[in-house]
Order: structure tokens, then sequence, then C-alpha cells
């Protein structure tokens, strides 16, 4: 249960000024993750941006689309060991955030571009491609800088 240990402290950038991943388990249980009201109600304002952005730009798909990224220099191919969603504060997406257990044994972080969540009402989304835990995947990523570190892959493709 790595994973869940690890979020219960939200990601943030090397410096620990800014979280940049936060679990969706954050919003049903702000006071546990030190988020204040001020801070949920600028990140419901920022996804409520989001969703009038893509409706203005004639998108009436009920999840967002990932913005395009560039190919990372890393490929891989392993299982996911647990995944969860959360809110990706810096592409301002709901995403999720997977242990995987790559073939060399070695065990990563990696954020995907897509997920879902609720916020009050009001479920969050990201595509409507989802995985779990035990799926195999290939994938391709980029490794940023984080505390504690992850990589976001750019593209993935389910092994079955």
């Amino acid at each position: 249960m790595y994973l869940l240990l690890t979020l219960t402290v939200i990601f943030s950038d090397p410096a620990k000024t800014k979280p940049l991943f936060i679990p969706a388990d954050a919003f049903t249980s702000p006071q546990q993750y030190g988020l204040t009201r001020d801070f949920i109600n600028q990140i419901d304002s920022d996804m409520t941006s989001v969703r009038e952005t893509r409706r203005a730009l004639g998108e009436e798909s009920d999840c967002a689309t990932a913005p395009a990224q560039a190919r990372g220099d890393i490929d891989a191919t392993g299982t996911i060991l647990e995944i969860a969603s959360g809110w990706d504060a810096e592409l301002r997406i709901v995403t999720s955030l997977a242990r995987v257990k790559l073939q060399s044994g070695e065990e990563v972080l990696v954020e995907f571009p897509f997920g879902s969540m609720r916020l009050g009402r009001t479920t969050w989304c990201t595509s409507d491609r989802q995985l779990k835990a035990g799926d195999a995947i290939a994938f391709n990523a980029r490794r940023v800088q984080s505390t504690p570190a992850r990589l976001i892959a750019t593209a993935r493709e389910v092994v079955r």
C-alpha cells in the first residue's frame, strides 16, 4: 500500500511550495490533508473554468480532453499495482496516479492523463479510458521534478 501512504502527502514541487497532484480523497477529507475551504473553492473554480472553455470551443463531451504532451524519453512496460484519481494542478485536469511494477522489478509512480473524481455534486473526468489494478500496460513517459518523484505518461496502451 505504498501509493496510499504516499498519497497522504500531497505531491508538490521540489521546493514544496505548491501542490501538483491532489488525490481525490483530499476533497472528501480536506482537513486531513490540510486543505482550506478557499483552496477547494479555487480548484472548483479552475475546474469550472476549464469546462466552460471546452464548451465554448464546441466540445460537448462530459470528460475533458487531456492536452497533447511531447513524447517522453522513457518507454516502459509493467503492471499497475494501485491506482487513484486526483487533480493535476499544473495541467488543470483530473488524472490518475498509479504505482506500477516495471518488468525490471522496479516500482515507479506514474501519472496518467485520465481519470474521474467528484467535487461536491459534480463528477469531473478526463477521457473515458479507465485503468485498474492488475492491468498490464506499455507506456511512454517523461520524468518530472516533484516530491515524491513521479513520471508523467504521454502515451499508453493496455496489454491484455
